[in-house]
């Protein structure tokens, strides 16, 4: 071994930029998942919801955005944003949507294309495939599911909530699935506030997480925030191919998240995500074979 008087300055400057490659670069692929569970809250700025007590307990299992943006107000355009990649040129809440339905790429009719099962459950949807704008009042909304304003997708895919116990009990959960709470257990009403929807998400998600398994992962997102101008949101990843406890701090807004779970779900990119960057920072690092270790290097400069 040489000594390491005879090491050259060079040598070190290579030995320590190397090292700082390998302890800081997080940019992983994202992993290809078997079932991703997006559930979309409403109208909370990141700083109101980040510190409820289950919330914060889904912050410190999984990954979370501090710089997470909806991309406009009002709701319906922001879930568009969600399913389609776009707002389709929606800026109300107007249902059914003026051009609607469309026959535009989005996740229902992309997953059928590529062989893959979806749905949508939604507490308070009358029955499957239910057109109806409200129901219960105003505790199921239209504006808040998409999927149903759609030509080229399967609309017996859009549940009411309740079927949702029966596939996680039977191991039959979608490769992708959206959960639409009620407007009062997703905070949009007056008189349910962030708590009441902490406390729903509380009694709700375990389920999910378990029924998700080893491949899977669970998006938490807000639509829009509480009608800011910077529409700031609170996004969190979770599940086993995660990384706990982390906070990415690269900007993302609704369409980085498609672009993001598209390739998760081996689609490919649809609408304004296709421009989007692909989340990397937050992924379980499985150590690919071309990353330098410190043993690698010790070998290399011995």
């Amino acid at each position: 071994m040489r000594p390491a008087s005879l090491i050259s300055t060079t040598s070190i400057a290579t030995v320590v930029a190397l090292a700082s490659m390998a302890s800081d670069a997080r940019a992983t692929s994202p992993p290809q998942l078997d079932h991703v569970l997006v559930i979309v809250m409403e109208n909370k700025s990141y700083d109101e919801v980040r510190t409820q007590p289950y919330t914060a307990s889904l912050i410190a299992q999984g990954s979370s955005f501090s710089n997470s943006y909806a991309v406009t107000h009002p709701s319906q355009p922001n879930y568009l944003a969600l399913w389609a990649g776009s707002t389709l040129g929606v800026t109300n809440d107007i249902c059914p949507p003026a051009g609607s339905p469309w026959a535009v790429e989005n996740f229902g009719h992309a997953c059928e294309a590529a062989g893959l099962t979806w749905r949508a459950y939604s507490e308070n949807l009358p029955a499957a495939g239910s057109p109806v704008c409200t129901a219960t009042g105003t505790l199921y909304t239209r504006k808040h599911d998409p999927w149903t304003d759609f030509s080229n997708l399967d609309h017996s895919n859009e549940r009411p909530y309740t079927d949702l116990a029966a596939d996680e009990a039977g191991s039959t959960l979608p490769n992708l699935a959206f959960v639409i709470p009620n407007n009062c257990d997703n905070s949009h009403d007056s008189g349910c506030p962030v708590a009441f929807a902490d406390a729903w998400l509380a009694a709700n998600v375990p389920a999910m997480l378990d029924a998700l398994g080893p491949s899977g992962m669970l998006v938490l997102t807000w639509d829009e925030d509480d009608f800011s101008t910077n529409n700031h949101i609170l996004t969190v990843f979770v599940g086993p191919k995660v990384m706990q406890g982390y906070v990415s701090t690269g900007t993302i807004n609704h369409y980085t998240v498609v672009r993001t779970l598209c390739e998760t779900l081996g689609l490919a990119p649809f609408g304004s995500s296709s421009s989007q960057p692909v989340i990397t920072d937050v992924w379980n690092d499985t150590t690919p074979a071309t990353r330098y270790s410190w043993g690698r290097l010790k070998t290399i400069y011995r």
